[in-house]
């Protein structure tokens, strides 16, 4: 284990490396053109980070909802159906294309890491703007993105990843496994400094996502590590294990007023608008019927939250992955669509909630991986998801009395009830829902039959990443046919990420 995570002292020294490169580059230019360098505005020593914070922040939460999320995970997730614009995702087939994989690994690389790693340059230890707040929320924000790219494509560029500032342009690729350690390693060395951290001088009104509360960071930051911790313990329970104990015994995300979340503002700027209603109208996607049935079986009060009624007053799902001859019949009839709650103007955008990690701490009392009475949790995660989706009190005080809000049954049927309303209080934050599926199998997606259902490009299974985008392997070929050769089944959907292993 401390073996492993010396991987992050290693990450340390290379950090220092690329400083010292890029103050060689700026010495340089200010032999050359001395008078110039130092009156320009655009020189990285006249940067502000917090304003590049606030920048990147902000694209966390629209750019970064790229089709990756309402496309490929929204609908391989069993949350939405596309009907019209590229129904193959849908059909579990590969984009030839490949801009749906583009986008996500461009929007990551350009405009989150980027940021981020510019603002580690300018704020680290011994810099001009030196300052541990501005440093560990940054890093916190820095682990947050390229958790989600490696969770969607495998192994990727991490420790050269976003380095293209002081010219690595051809990155090589690290392990899933490796990333993973030093991630957690990274969150528990930021968890350290937030809690002597100081907001007084931290983003000085640049953070729209917690304004400077150095202890929602530190619940934030160990709430991040929890989940990374949790989708690991399948493939590494020992090292998993120890680090949930340490992230149990640290403040979490436990109430909705610790939500890292961004409302949409409803109104004439569009720019203000949630990303989920600009791309619901253009996709005009509907709500999948593995949604509205397990509502309606559950008698779930979401379900006019999360859908809409069809003209006869009742709820109709559209079916995923529905082969040609029947999706033409299908199409005929009348379907629900996403609620406001979820697509309108206003609706939220989610990176964390109060929800998963309560039903994080359900299934770790469940698995006696720490805590105690996975019931509880489970009611608790119940009651706080509900809560968020705006149901009224009555209506969630009357579903805490059904057989769905208590678990019962074997260790493996309540671990499946606990996934289940993970699974929907993540709604609709659907990259994180996909991966939990992922990694627990739960909610149980059955294999397609080739007759109703499109068996795609994976044999009927569900897709467990996305292809490496086709203009990075015609940039980077030879680092990107490495980790192809490294990747258990090549460059496929179904070949599976390292902590996919429990399907």
């Amino acid at each position: 284990m401390k073996m492993k995570f010396l991987i992050r002292s290693s990450m340390m020294r290379y950090t220092s490396i690329i400083t010292g490169l890029l103050l060689i580059f700026i010495l340089n230019a200010c032999d050359k053109r001395f008078e110039e360098v130092n009156t320009n505005p655009n020189g990285i020593s006249d940067v502000d980070p917090a304003h590049l914070f606030a920048t990147a922040a902000r694209a966390q939460f629209r750019s970064g909802i790229t089709p990756y999320d309402y496309q490929m995970a929204g609908q391989i997730g069993h949350i939405f159906t596309g009907v019209f614009v590229e129904r193959f995702i849908d059909q579990y087939e590969q984009d030839l294309s490949g801009s749906t994989y583009e986008s996500l690994y461009n929007t990551v690389y350009q405009s989150l890491i980027r940021y981020y790693h510019e603002i580690l340059l300018l704020t680290g230890p011994g810099m001009e703007k030196e300052n541990a707040f501005q440093y560990a929320v940054a890093d916190v924000m820095a682990v947050l993105s390229f958790s989600k790219l490696t969770d969607a494509f495998g192994d990727i560029p991490y420790f050269n990843g976003g380095l293209g500032v002081v010219g690595e342009m051809k990155p090589v690729y690290d392990s899933q496994e490796t990333i993973y350690l030093d991630m957690i390693e990274r969150l528990r060395m930021d968890i350290e400094t937030l809690k002597q951290a100081d907001g007084s001088v931290g983003l000085i009104g640049q953070d729209p996502i917690f304004k400077d509360d150095p202890e929602l960071w530190l619940r934030f930051a160990n709430s991040l590590r929890l989940r990374l911790a949790m989708r690991m313990r399948h493939v590494e329970p020992a090292t998993a294990a120890d680090i949930i104990t340490e992230c149990l015994a640290e403040p979490l995300l436990t109430s909705n007023l610790h939500n890292a979340v961004q409302l949409g503002i409803e109104g004439d700027n569009s720019q203000l608008f949630s990303p989920w209603y600009g791309t619901f109208s253009y996709y005009n996607f509907r709500i999948s019927d593995r949604v509205v049935t397990r509502l309606e079986s559950t008698n779930d009060p979401r379900l006019p939250i999360y859908a809409t009624q069809i003209s006869d007053s009742t709820y109709k799902g559209f079916q995923n992955g529905l082969v040609e001859e029947v999706f033409s019949e299908e199409i005929q009839l009348e379907h629900s669509f996403p609620g406001e709650h979820l697509v309108g103007q206003g609706a939220p955008t989610y990176l964390m909630t109060a929800a998963e990690i309560t039903f994080l701490q359900a299934e770790c009392a469940l698995f006696n991986l720490g805590g105690t009475d996975a019931n509880a949790h489970y009611r608790n995660g119940i009651q706080i998801a509900m809560e968020r989706a705006g149901v009224e009190p009555e209506d969630i005080a009357a579903f805490l009395e059904t057989e769905t809000a208590t678990l019962s049954g074997t260790q493996e049927e309540q671990f499946e009830q606990i996934c289940e309303q993970m699974w929907l209080a993540f709604i609709p934050n659907t990259a994180e829902a996909y991966a939990m599926m992922r990694r627990t199998g739960y909610p149980h997606i059955p294999e397609r039959d080739g007759i109703v259902t499109d068996r795609g490009d994976t044999e009927g299974e569900l897709p467990s990443r996305l292809i490496y985008p086709l203009s990075e392997k015609q940039r980077n070929t030879e680092n990107v046919q490495k980790a192809i050769n490294d990747l258990p089944g090549g460059d496929e959907l179904k070949s599976r990420v390292w902590w996919d292993v429990r399907r």
